[in-house]
């Protein structure tokens, strides 16, 4: 078994090698030179007004991570999977396993757990479907490459974005692919992609040609599909706009943003943006309230109006830290770092509430669901904390 681990890994490692070699670039962040030479912010004491109370801890024994391996909350119970296949299950509340399985996937992406089903992409191309009590494969299809995004589940369909471009429906019950929608892809892209997802009854998703789309689920039919940003840049670098974050919607209004590109607001009633402002970013977007938040490529937080674009506050002194994507809790914005710290942000001023030290590796994720956070880091060790 370790010598099968070890071939694994090593296949792994050169798969992530190859293709990063490509056209697509490889999580890189295009920094100007001062920045590099700066280095991360070094942090300072701030105020403990809110705290995080750790209720329980789990590992995947995770030592590799290709994509975003992000959990998924099903049915009180909480999933998650490591790049070499491993997916377990424990109980939301007290983190007791379920059951867990060993599926022998190199795997890509995180989990969508939906509709009685766990659906997952892998590197070599496939996409799968697993029984939700016990983890029993229920099928596997061929994609027309990895994807590095959970795929998402409409209830008659899963979906899932592939990195050429591609974004296809598969039904549910079978696995056969009904419809796909291509989209072109610039000669250089950075290496990810948007994370689909349903909403309102459609599928909106980004692209690395800088577009959202809106798509109805069972037919591929595109209902929407605008830009977000433009490549104007002189050069391939300068001219790389990829929505790798995932959109949020807010009464009604899209909100998608890009790297090297802009943050804008679409009214779904019309197809109209409303407002649009420069940024660049790869990370999801989270709302809290009356803004919508955002960290942008050199890890500034940054808070806009849902209804106008107008900046609210920009918290800098977390910049080059090699933040998560924000998630909201109360009336708090959350970000992990680097060094396994997560900050506690006040959303409506952007300053600090509170900073816990939960890991020695790098935070990954950080997902909010209702008044509790799960929080992943380079280990593999899911855990869950609750506000005090």
């Amino acid at each position: 078994m370790k010598n099968l681990n070890s071939i694994k890994k090593f296949i792994f490692l050169l798969s992530i090698f190859t293709l990063s070699s490509c056209s697509s670039l490889g999580w890189l962040k295009f920094w100007d030179g001062e920045d590099e030479e700066e280095g991360p912010t070094q942090l300072y004491s701030v105020s403990d007004n809110r705290k995080l109370d750790r209720e329980w801890s789990v590992s995947n024994g995770n030592d590799i991570s290709y994509g975003r391996l992000i959990p998924a909350v099903y049915d009180g119970t909480v999933f998650y999977i490591n790049s070499l296949g491993y997916v377990s299950a424990v109980d939301l509340e007290t983190g007791k396993l379920q059951w867990s399985k060993n599926t022998q996937d190199i795997v890509s992406t995180g989990l969508d757990v939906n509709f009685k089903t766990i659906s997952y992409g892998t590197l070599d191309g496939s996409l799968v479907a697993l029984s939700h009590t016990d983890g029993n494969e229920i099928w596997r299809s061929s994609t027309s490459s990895e994807s590095l995004s959970p795929p998402a589940n409409s209830g008659s369909h899963l979906i899932i974005q592939t990195i050429d471009g591609r974004v296809a429906g598969y039904e549910l019950k079978t696995g056969k692919r009904d419809w796909f929608h291509q989209t072109v892809l610039p000669s250089l892209t950075l290496r990810g992609t948007s994370s689909p997802f349903i909403e309102q009854g459609f599928i909106f998703t980004g692209f690395a040609s800088g577009k959202v789309a809106m798509i109805y689920p069972d037919s591929g039919a595109i209902r929407l599909e605008l830009p977000v940003a433009i490549n104007e840049g002189k050069s391939e670098l300068e001219r790389i706009i990829d929505i790798d974050g995932r959109p949020i919607i807010v009464d009604n209004t899209l909100i998608a943003a890009s790297y090297q590109g802009n943050i804008t607001a679409i009214n779904l009633r019309d197809g109209r943006p409303t407002w649009q402002e420069e940024i660049s970013t790869v990370k999801d977007l989270t709302s809290n309230g009356n803004r919508v938040v955002a960290v942008d490529s050199k890890d500034i937080v940054k808070a806009f109006g849902t209804a106008t674009g107008a900046i609210i506050w920009e918290q800098e002194d977390l910049k080059l830290r090699k933040l998560t994507s924000p998630a909201s809790i109360s009336n708090l914005v959350v970000v992990g770092d680097l060094e396994g710290y997560v900050h506690l942000l006040n959303a409506q001023s952007g300053n600090f509430e509170g900073r816990e030290k939960v890991s020695r590796n790098a935070i990954t994720e950080i997902i909010s669901q209702g008044n509790y956070l799960l929080i992943v880091d380079t280990a593999g060790r899911v855990q869950k904390f609750s506000l005090k």
